[in-house]
């Protein structure tokens, strides 16, 4: 029997990577396919080509998926299931922030695109303090969380935002 997992949430940033991870048809089908279980990757992407693999990028930035190797057909290969059950909220934010945070949910790709470049200048190869960005781009701090929790190329690391290095 499957262990019962719930996640819970009391940074409203988080709510922006929860939102996101089910903003297309094509992460709400993985997504659901995962829920299911354990899918190996050759599977996945018979189902629903490149683009499971930017679905599974995301989700496994914010922990909604784990991985194991499994041997098919006497090779080794990955695969993947929901991490979470279900998610318990618990949170709270006024209207400014809630306008802030949903802006960032919303935001057209061209305009996070654009965003996420700039970041990335700023971050370069060893990161950048997170106030520095923040006063550069104009951008609270809450939206700036917001986009660090949109984006699958930098994170936090205390209070600075570093670059995700890609496996090799």
């Amino acid at each position: 029997m499957a262990m019962k997992r719930t996640k819970l949430i009391n940074d409203p940033a988080e709510l922006v990577a929860l939102f996101r991870s089910v903003d297309s048809p094509g992460r709400r089908a993985v997504l659901a396919r995962l829920a299911e279980g354990w899918t190996p990757t050759s599977e996945l992407q018979s189902s629903f080509g490149e683009e499971a693999f930017g679905a599974i990028t995301y989700f496994e930035k914010f922990k909604l998926v784990e991985s194991r190797w499994e041997v098919l057909d006497g090779k080794p290969e990955k695969a993947y299931r929901t991490f979470y059950n279900a998610f318990q909220i618990s949170t709270s934010l006024n209207f400014v922030e809630a306008r802030e945070l949903l802006t960032v949910v919303l935001m057209k790709e061209t305009e996070f695109e654009a965003l996420e470049v700039k970041i990335l200048e700023m971050v370069g190869e060893g990161g950048c303090f997170a106030n520095d960005i923040s006063r550069e781009l104009e951008l609270t701090s809450l939206q700036l969380k917001g986009l660090v929790r949109r984006s699958v190329k930098f994170d936090y690391r205390g209070h600075n935002i570093v670059p995700i290095k890609e496996e090799k």
